[in-house]
């Protein structure tokens, strides 16, 4: 029989969670009182921060890609349950990635399911079909549930107290993000970024089948540079070894100006 527990409250998606509250909280009230800060208001922000099609298309190449990481942070601020949807199946769906992955790999996994679902929105844009900026954290959290579900997919989740297979709860979501996605194409945007929902799960999915999820770009990039490394300390040897045998053979004068300054180097070091 399933239990129903709260799963522990892992590092990243605690400060995740805060850095959206954070940022969810000010920004309520500058739209509430359409305050003018600096000479902005909310819709100026939300245009410069939001992930905007059309300045990615007028600007090009000079496009704000800082937006593909600052609209995950927004939410709008009209409707509680667009934060509290995406917070509560970070919660959920986060903790169990970032305990099998660790934090950094989480993290960087969270980031770019939410890069990937920028991409997908920015799509129709290359053919003339522009929508409002899109924020929010679904292309981020899609995909960390999407990787969840491929990872454990006979894992029991309930839904209204409903016990269901995540395979299920995941081919059910984005089967709605796929025909909502659809519906948009033919009738306009009903106020909903499903293409990002579909990139951020496209993602999570495609990571998880060929293995992304589990590499880790900063630990391959530093055990590359200790292998690097390792083979300049192995050449600067052989190098000193032949500079030691001319210096016997001919002298400290047969040394060019090179040759001595790595061999003050090399003493410097020992």
């Amino acid at each position: 029989m399933p239990q129903m527990s709260l799963p522990r409250l892992t590092k990243v998606v605690r400060r995740l969670i805060f850095a959206n509250v954070a940022v969810f909280v000010p920004f309520f009230l500058w739209w509430y009182t359409d305050a003018n800060i600096l000479g902005l208001r909310y819709s100026d922000l939300v245009h410069h921060l939001g992930l905007d099609a059309t300045r990615w298309t007028t600007q090009f190449p000079l496009a704000p890609i800082w937006q593909l990481f600052t609209y995950g942070f927004l939410h709008a601020p009209n409707s509680i349950g667009h934060i509290l949807s995406n917070l509560l199946m970070l919660y959920f769906f986060g903790t169990m990635l970032e305990e099998r992955l660790g934090s950094r790999r989480f993290f960087l996994t969270y980031l770019a399911a939410q890069v990937c679902g920028a991409l997908f929105f920015l799509v129709p844009a290359l053919f003339g079909v522009l929508e409002a900026p899109a924020i929010g954290a679904s292309g981020a959290v899609y995909g960390v549930m999407i990787a969840v579900a491929t990872l454990y997919p006979n894992q029991i989740v309930f839904l209204f107290f409903l016990p269901l297979k995540l395979k299920w709860l995941a081919i059910g979501v984005v089967g709605i993000a796929a025909f909502s996605a659809l519906v948009d194409l033919k009738q306009g945007s009903d106020g909903t970024a499903h293409l990002i929902h579909l990139g951020g799960a496209a993602y999570g999915y495609l990571a998880v089948r060929f293995g992304l999820i589990e590499k880790d770009p900063i630990q391959i990039f530093e055990r590359k540079r200790a292998v690097m490394q390792v083979a300049r300390e192995a050449d600067d040897e052989v190098r000193m070894d032949r500079l030691l045998e001319k210096i016997h053979q001919e002298g400290m004068a047969s040394l060019s100006r090179s040759e001595k300054e790595f061999l003050k180097r090399m003493s410097s070091r020992r």
